[in-house]
């Protein structure tokens, strides 16, 4: 669903072109991603997306009609975030470490409620988790006349991007993963994750805080929608060439859900909200030179013939793509 508000309506502060919103659930009510969001407040914008670790959190509660705990905490922690951030006030709006861990306070309240609320679970291991869920958290406001104040909170393996013409599709949190692989690693080794929002662990919600300039897109998303492509880059040769071959914000968002739907072999939730664009036809000509810079690296990546070719041309550009677009590198370099 494309939720598009005409431009004579938008609130005052933050220039809301657009919200593309792809949402697929092989499971169908069953699916273990949730999200929120609310772009009602003049001064504050938020978009969130969690995801249900089924593999930790499998075990079914009769409790719930015999849901499994991936579902009802993704769902649980979903409600439970919208609420905390509708009291939040907008011109007092403390740090992100603060609101790093009140989030986290609501979130492990809730949880442990509902964990209370049922029997014990007949099942044990290191692995096994009481409501596990991921969470990928933005909130924006207006930084001054051309940025904006981007906030990520994150646990987990879901992730909040920024896209700018300039810097292209730039990750902005870190994946919690054992052994911190980058991306990419992350991509071929399947790390199991280090930290998630449950009842039955400790958990901690990690914050960053940057300024973004105008225009830009802000991204959501659960490791489905990224998890099963060839590399990062993929991702973004995704994102921008659906959006070069779209005719409305309507097609990009079809073209982006079929994109995930042919790779995908998991529950994916994508939100990008597009900020100080104007128009479709402004965003796909503001950012039409950096599709081309990611669609020449991905011809080299799809000319490469064997195995080991590939390799060697990811070797190359890897390096420097990820310098430029994974934000706790690029922190380094300064």
């Amino acid at each position: 669903m494309v939720d598009s508000v005409p431009a004579a309506s938008l609130p005052a502060g933050l220039p809301l072109d657009c919200l593309v919103q792809v949402v697929h659930l092989p499971l169908g009510d069953q699916g273990e991603d949730s999200f929120a969001y609310n772009f009602s407040l003049p001064a504050l914008h938020t978009q969130a997306v969690f995801d249900g670790c089924g593999g930790s959190g499998a075990w079914q509660y009769s409790e719930y009609r015999g849901a499994t705990g991936a579902f009802v905490s993704s769902h649980i922690v979903a409600r439970v975030y919208l609420d905390w951030f509708n009291a939040l006030d907008p011109s007092a709006l403390p740090g992100a470490d603060h609101l790093a861990l009140s989030f986290h306070d609501a979130a492990e309240a809730a949880l442990k409620k509902a964990e209370q609320s049922c029997a014990p679970m007949r099942v044990s291991g290191s692995l096994v988790k009481s409501f596990p869920t991921t969470a990928s958290v933005a909130l924006v406001r207006r930084a001054d006349a051309s940025s904006l104040s981007l906030t990520a909170l994150n646990a987990g393996d879901s992730r909040v991007y920024f896209l700018t013409p300039a810097s292209g599709l730039v990750q902005l949190t870190d994946d919690d993963s054992r052994g911190n692989p980058d991306p990419l690693e992350s991509l071929r080794a399947g790390a199991p994750m280090s930290n998630l929002i449950s009842a039955s662990s400790p958990f901690e919600i990690r914050a960053r805080e940057v300024r973004v300039p105008l225009p830009c897109a802000v991204i959501c998303a659960s490791d489905g929608v990224f998890g099963f492509l060839r590399s990062p880059m993929d991702f973004e040769y995704v994102l921008l060439d659906s959006l070069r071959r779209a005719s409305s914000f309507s097609v990009f968002e079809e073209a982006l859900k079929q994109a995930v739907v042919r790779v995908t072999g998991d529950d994916s939730t994508c939100l990008v909200s597009f900020y100080g664009f104007d128009s479709l036809a402004r965003a796909q000509q503001l950012l039409r030179p950096r599709y081309l810079h990611v669609a020449s690296l991905i011809r080299m990546l799809d000319n490469a013939g064997s195995e080991a070719e590939i390799s060697e041309v990811m070797a190359k550009i890897w390096p420097e793509y990820k310098a430029a677009t994974v934000f706790s590198c690029m922190r380094k370099q300064e």
